[in-house]
């Protein structure tokens, strides 16, 4: 029964740590689901707190954080690379997955490296007496996943697999178009998988040891063949190929060992490799009877970005009496990222007069990470309790040596058994940062890390909260937050889609950022209901000198958020899932003033007037600019507000040979409301703007077909 367990110890009415979320497999696998797969990602979206940036995308933005300062972690290996399909879905196959653990403030000294939010999702061991399993067929992707023993009582193993096929359903669509269109023929292929594998064994009642591995991977490929017959002239033929490959291979083995029954200890080995990759490749010519008779343009460009993270972690769990939990331990990562841009080859002219441009960037960045940490929960008596802890750091980069020592502290007040008062500081510290020019997950991102030119991210956050367990059934929870945040990285996204891998550390702006709230939170469970509502109020702001020299709103700056889901068994073999998002809409910048400028030589007029970014309307080097757009401030408007709802049932039946068979029916955005992407701004003759907000993702259903066996 997905309500039974009102009381437990993750409640945060019972931790010491503000922020923090426990999440088991029934949470994640509700009734609903985007285009049939359950998705942890999502699942997240919803808590207090969280914006999720672009519609349809697995997008956090944690306390008003980007969406690389959260720290991803499977089974202790680090994950850079978290999502598919461009950020459709998000890289955990919840078929697997025992529990997570979400921070978004309070973090203990045992978790560093980000600055904004703690993911830590850990997988099933595996049954070790008997064997079951389940596959799931949806609309674009299917999963597969066994678990059982491989020696009754010692060792068992467990298995999941989730592969798209949408690569199988569009070549026939292909296929079938390109035969009735003679002079163009396209193929668009894309295909995602995850694989996830974990064997267990256990030596005796005190040691056990567990490997863990991780495999995912996105392809995408398109090919635009066009045969244009020019008449006489011959036949223009054109080819544009695109490839993209990107995802992830991690590996952990991990030994638990029990020294005594108050102290634990767990050695872990960590293996991480994240790939992006991607080459284009276009060929433009006339043919005539078989033979080139006029100009040719080819060009190819290819791109590629890998990181290797090899290390080890050990952690010491002791537990000298029970009024003190002493947590304290040392890791270290050996981190390799190789930025590269292999070639750019352009071909001009006939085969007689050829002209080649070529270009190769790469860069190699090799880096140690060294940290320690302890940690101690205390209780003081029925009323107090204290976690306080130190993070410490090295980070060594080629000659340069960055440290971090970044204290931890959260305190709770039990004012009754039923309700408490909390409070936290936290310091973080990032070393490493994803460098790219849009909030899409592409495969031109790369992650790098800092280098004798930048310093380390870092940033204090302040949350107190109260929280009350009003009876059986009520839980309410009001929290607040400040964090600031400063050598902020920012792209800057005018250098192109891809920076120069050699200089990309040229290329980006050193910033702040304040970021403040509060977040109001109530659960109700009962046998057959579930609801849960949240609501976020919040500032988020931004300050980059280089582009703006004061302090600005950033794009997801929603003011307000509000989610409320409810989960209802109508019998026992349907339950259905509804939930209801709004929040205040996302900022862009638009232009205020169209005026004219003194005369000036040379068009390339950019800059600052009055702390007003302005632009020209013509940027030719052989006329002056007399006119152009000003901008009193980035983000300056505010889109319209964004809402939807999503429903999802279950219909669940026991078949004649004892499995569980489930039908699933879902819909995104059950009443079509179209929220807006995009924006079109037209100039006026009267001088002033017109906006209008176009919205194109409408309802969208899915299914899917479970057997439990």
């Amino acid at each position: 029964d997905w309500s039974s367990d009102v009381c437990s110890s993750d409640l945060p009415l019972l931790n010491t740590q503000t922020g923090k979320r426990s999440l088991s497999p029934k949470d994640l696998k509700t009734e609903y689901s985007l285009l049939s797969s359950p998705d942890l990602v999502k699942t997240l979206q919803r808590v207090s707190g969280v914006a999720e940036g672009v519609e349809l995308m697995s997008g956090m933005y944690v306390h008003g954080g980007n969406d690389d300062e959260n720290m991803y972690i499977l089974d202790g290996t680090p994950l850079y690379q978290v999502n598919h399909a461009l950020g459709l879905f998000s890289a955990f196959n919840t078929d697997v997955v025992k529990n997570v653990d979400f921070y978004k403030s309070g973090f203990p000294a045992r978790y560093g490296g980000r600055l904004s939010s703690v993911v830590d999702v850990r997988t099933n061991d595996g049954d070790m007496h008997h064997w079951h399993g389940s596959y799931r067929l949806g609309l674009i992707d299917g999963s597969f996943q066994l678990e059982g023993p491989i020696t009754p009582g010692r060792t068992s193993f467990n298995f999941g697999l989730r592969r798209s096929w949408l690569d199988l359903m569009s070549r026939p669509v292909f296929a079938i178009a390109n035969h009735f269109n003679k002079e163009e023929k396209i193929n668009i292929n894309y295909a995602f998988h995850d694989i996830n594998g974990k064997i267990t064994h256990i030596f005796n009642e005190r040691s056990k040891i567990y490997l863990s591995m991780y495999s995912g991977s996105d392809v995408l490929s398109t090919k635009d063949d066009g045969n244009w017959d020019m008449e006489n002239n011959g036949v223009d033929k054109s080819v544009y190929e695109n490839n993209y490959k990107w995802g992830n291979f991690n590996a952990a083995i991990n030994w638990n060992y029990q020294f005594s029954p108050k102290l634990f200890a767990n050695f872990t080995a960590v293996y991480t490799h994240n790939r992006a990759t991607f080459s284009t490749s276009s060929d433009d010519r006339m043919m005539k009877d078989g033979k080139l008779v006029g100009d040719l343009t080819h060009s190819e460009h290819s791109y590629r970005s890998t990181i290797y993270d090899g290390g080890y972690r050990m952690e010491f769990d002791f537990r000298p009496n029970p009024n003190h939990h002493i947590r304290f331990g040392h890791d270290y990562t050996l981190h390799l990222f190789r930025p590269q841009t292999r070639n750019q080859i352009n071909y001009y002219g006939d085969t007689t007069k050829v002209d080649t441009i070529s270009h190769e960037s790469k860069n190699r960045h090799v880096s140690h990470e060294y940290n320690v940490y302890a940690e101690d929960e205390m209780i003081f008596n029925n009323n107090w309790s204290l976690n306080i802890g130190m993070n410490a750091g090295l980070f060594n980069i080629g000659r340069n040596i960055f440290t971090n020592a970044d204290p931890r502290m959260a305190v709770k007040y039990q004012i009754t058994p039923m309700l408490s008062l909390k409070a936290s500081y936290t310091m973080m510290t990032q070393y490493v940062h994803k460098i790219s020019n849009s909030f899409l997950n592409l495969p031109t991102d790369y992650w790098v890390p800092t280098t004798e030119r930048l310093h380390p991210m870092r940033s204090h956050q302040f949350a107190a909260g109260i929280y009350s367990q009003v009876n059986s059934s009520w839980f309410v929870s009001l929290e607040g937050y400040y964090k600031y945040s400063k050598h902020l990285l920012q792209y800057s996204n005018w250098m192109g889609l891809e920076p120069p891998a050699e200089k990309w550390d040229l290329d980006v702006m050193d910033g702040k950022g304040r970021f403040y709230g509060a977040e109001l939170d109530a659960q109700y469970r009962s046998e057959r209901l579930t609801l849960d509502a949240s609501y976020t109020l919040s500032w988020n702001e931004r300050r980059y000198d280089e582009f703006y020299k004061d302090w600005y709103y950033d794009k997801f700056d929603n003011r307000h958020k509000l989610n409320i889901s409810a989960r209802y068994k109508i019998n026992k073999n349907v339950s259905c899932y509804a939930a209801w998002t709004y929040h205040s809409g996302n900022r862009m910048t638009v232009p205020t003033q169209y005026v004219a400028w003194p005369d000036v030589p040379d068009g390339r007029v950019h800059g600052m007037i009055n702390n007003h970014s302005y632009a020209p309307c013509n940027t030719d080097n052989n006329i002056y600019v007399n006119s152009g757009f000003v901008y009193d401030k980035p983000n300056n408007i505010s889109l319209p507000a964004y809402h939807r709802l999503d429903i999802g049932f279950d219909f669940h039946h026991v078949t004649k040979h004892g499995h569980e068979r489930i039908w699933n029916l879902s819909f995104y955005n059950a009443y079509c409301h179209l929220n807006p992407l995009f924006v079109d701004i037209s100039h006026l003759d009267d001088g002033s703007f017109k906006a209008k907000t176009k919205g194109y993702i409408p309802i969208l259903p899915s299914f899917s077909y479970t057997i439990k066996f």
